[in-house]
């Protein structure tokens, strides 16, 4: 191992990090310089993104410098370390515009709302301040959960309320916060979707066969090689079929809403092929109230959950790749999901998230409602449209188990994949039949497939680690005097990258209840489940520093 190569893996990596923070400080120079004041008196964010480009830039420069002369090859263990090393810098950089436009005031929440972002999981630690309305002090957040026991929480606010001079209008909470800022924080997602390395493979084909190890560390799944024969190729086959998709369904959004502007449609485009779940406006989905949104939404979220390999093939024209048993057990579960949540919620109270009662859900708005939310979850999206910490507690269950679940392999969504449980159920299918029957011979496949030995230790491996980091985390939180049912849900969360939650990190929470500690420890959760563990716990065996390995 070399560090040099590490260095001039980092310098083009972060130039181009820079050239991609011109898209937010253009949008923020708009809004600061062009844009009606009246309409946009949020603070301007121009500087806080030049800065960020200005550190971007004096960190790639020494790496140039110092790797100029290096002519040494990218191996295994080097693409583990600058992938490693790249997941936790790239959130780094991107929450210092949230620091430098004053957003945010504590690091540690800055880089947990970056790391949200980019690991696609959505969860957010913005939360409006709160004031003594004689004094004007600022005070503390005072809420509390119900469960099998009452616990309350005093916290403070991050985001300072903004008053327009123009309408006297107070604006609070997201809506207090710059657009570009907003932006930046659902385009983390989009890039995190289709992830950081791939689209450094993408746009720096110089790499050639070194990309290769680069991309093999990031890609989700079980399938680690590409579907053309260049990994160049196929990094830019799937940014062409994500662009697409996000473009199409920015386009339906403004044609079936007459009232969304253009930067709710992207960044709405952004959160649901990413499967992050961030939105720009309070209440999620929910805040537009319109039908063909949330549809729009839901179809793409279900597009989203679908391997990405399968756009392609069929691009080609090889329609009998959807007879892929993955994709055919994810459409089965997402029916039957469904069904089985629309069945237990007509008739049942349906209560908005200001917790107003409507009355009780209707066939209609069961299905309308029932199916947006277990596609969020099985997805991980962790969009809403509506308060489902009221349903029964069956669908509550439900929705944890559909964020462990996950969608497909090779798709942007998060959690233990279908295929990964599929596996599981054949390898212990198989195993019990073993008992009975010990001297039958019996080659386990997956479609055409044959799974291995190493295969069937690496799927077994990977559920003892979510089910160790999921206990884990339930446990720290817990520590951290945290209630059950938000420790519980939280670390679910983190580590499947889904983004729901109930109790404190419900329908419309923040994790801004989160001391520093837990705050950068559940940073390293989420990048732990988008990396899916191996990659980055092999750092920490000390066989893996060792030069001869």
């Amino acid at each position: 191992m070399t560090h040099h190569i590490i260095l001039k893996i980092l310098g083009p990596f972060l130039l181009l990090y820079a050239l991609v923070l011109t898209i937010p400080m253009i949008l923020a120079g708009y809004y600061q310089f062009f844009a009606n004041p009246a309409d946009y008196p949020q603070p301007p964010a121009t500087g806080a993104f030049a800065l960020t480009m200005l550190t971007c830039i004096c960190l790639a420069i020494p790496c140039i410098i110092l790797s100029r002369k290096d002519r040494s090859n990218l191996h295994r263990r080097d693409a583990l370390i600058i992938s490693v090393l790249i997941w936790f810098l790239t959130p780094a950089i991107g929450a210092l515009p949230f620091i430098f436009s004053g957003t945010v005031q504590r690091f540690d929440q800055a880089y947990l709302e970056s790391v949200s972002g980019f690991s696609t999981t959505g969860v957010s630690t913005f939360e409006a301040k709160q004031f003594d309305p004689q004094t004007g002090v600022e005070i503390p957040i005072k809420k509390t959960t119900y469960g099998i026991q009452e616990n309350s929480y005093e916290f403070y606010g991050n985001i300072n309320p903004v008053t327009n001079s123009h309408t006297g209008e107070l604006l609070i909470g997201l809506e207090a916060v710059n657009r570009a800022i907003l932006f930046w924080r659902n385009f983390t997602e989009w890039l995190g979707g289709i992830g950081i390395i791939v689209l450094f493979v993408a746009f720096l084909p110089a790499l050639g066969v070194e990309g290769k190890f680069l991309f093999q560390t990031e890609m989700p799944g079980l399938e680690k090689t590409g579907f053309t024969p260049r990994i160049k190729e196929t990094a830019l086959q799937l940014l062409k079929i994500y662009v697409g998709l996000t473009f199409i369904q920015t386009v339906l959004l403004l044609l079936t809403n007459s009232k969304m502007g253009w930067l709710d449609a992207i960044t709405i485009s952004f959160s649901t092929l990413s499967t992050g779940g961030m939105t720009i406006h309070p209440n999620s989905i929910a805040y537009y109230n319109n039908i063909h949104t949330e549809w729009i939404t839901l179809v793409f979220m279900i597009l989203a959950g679908i391997n990405f390999t399968l756009y392609y093939h069929v691009l080609k024209g090889k329609i009998f790749r959807l007879f892929d048993q993955e994709f055919i057990l994810y459409l089965v579960l997402l029916i039957v999901f469904g069904v089985f949540t629309t069945s237990i919620l007509v008739g049942q109270p349906q209560i908005n998230l200001l917790n107003e009662n409507l009355g009780v859900y209707s066939f209609f708005g069961a299905i309308r409602h029932g199916f947006f939310q277990i596609v969020s979850a099985l997805t991980s999206t962790g969009l809403y449209t509506t308060n489902y910490e009221t349903w029964p507690m069956v669908l509550q269950a439900l929705i944890l188990i559909a964020m462990f679940l996950g969608a497909m392999s090779g798709s942007t969504s998060g959690g233990i994949k279908l295929i990964r449980v599929y596996m599981l159920f054949q390898i212990t299918k198989y195993k019990i039949e073993s008992i009975f029957r010990p001297k039958t011979v019996k080659i386990l496949r997956i479609g055409q497939r044959e799974l291995d030995s190493n295969t069937i230790m690496t799927v077994q491996c990977f559920l003892f680690l979510v089910l160790l980091f999921f206990v884990m985390g339930t446990f720290v939180f817990i520590l951290d005097n945290i209630d059950s049912e938000t420790s519980l849900s939280l670390s679910v969360s983190l580590v499947t990258n889904t983004g729901f939650g109930f109790g404190l990190n419900g329908p419309a929470g923040s994790l801004a209840f989160l001391s520093p500690l837990p705050s950068y420890f559940s940073s390293f959760l989420m990048i732990l489940g988008r990396l899916e563990y191996f990659a980055v716990l092999a750092l920490f065996l000390p066989a893996f520093w060792k030069e001869n390995t």
